[in-house]
């Protein structure tokens, strides 16, 4: 069965055709939702919460006409947006003011195995679109000149080089790139 004819069965609330797009992407989309979840907030995130979540956004809106999928590349996109944006919302309410386990004591050193472990594997599609998602995330959330100087440094100018093309001083695109990496360190973005 095509995707086209999945996603109408489901908009007309066919349960059958909604177990059958579960069944297709749960196992893709879970891991997706664990990676996002560090191993503190492990005890208080549930991926499967999330997931579970997911597909019942996904459905509500699907039947209320708001999506435009065209092929399954589309509704995989689709569906790992979504998974991206409520594991981040839910990781976000847990780290919030006092709820935050960042401010409660380490137990040995699995974190820095977990940190290890992730290193030394290649990045998965997945883990790709998390990444340009929370970057874009980031950069939405800066003014406009920091954009630009934070652009064109991953582009690979040297703060020389931005300072002559924005026309300011090498010494405010230093501070600029200092501010922002204080500000990717807190939202833990990794450049």
């Amino acid at each position: 069965m095509s995707t086209d004819d999945l996603v109408q069965r489901c908009r007309r609330g066919d349960q059958q055709a909604a177990r059958e797009l579960v069944d297709a992407y749960i196992e893709k989309l879970l891991p997706l939702a664990r990676r996002r979840i560090s191993q503190r907030l492990a005890s208080r995130v549930d991926a499967e919460d999330i997931v579970q979540s997911v597909f019942r956004t996904f459905f509500a809106r699907l039947k209320d006409d708001q999506f435009e999928i065209r092929d399954r590349d589309d509704l995989h996109r689709l569906l790992v947006r979504i998974t991206l944006h409520k594991t981040l919302r839910q990781i976000a309410h847990h780290k919030a003011a006092k709820r935050d386990p960042n401010q409660e004591i380490g137990q040995g050193n699995s974190s820095q195995e977990r940190l290890l472990q992730i290193l030394a594997n290649e990045p998965t599609p997945e883990d790709s679109v998390c990444f340009l998602d929370q970057l874009e995330h980031f950069l939405e959330r800066l003014p406009a000149e920091d954009r630009r100087i934070l652009e064109l440094r991953l582009d690979g100018y040297s703060t020389e080089e931005i300072a002559e093309q924005l026309g300011t001083y090498d010494r405010k695109v230093r501070r600029v790139l200092e501010r922002i990496r204080d500000l990717a360190n807190r939202d833990q973005i990794l450049f």
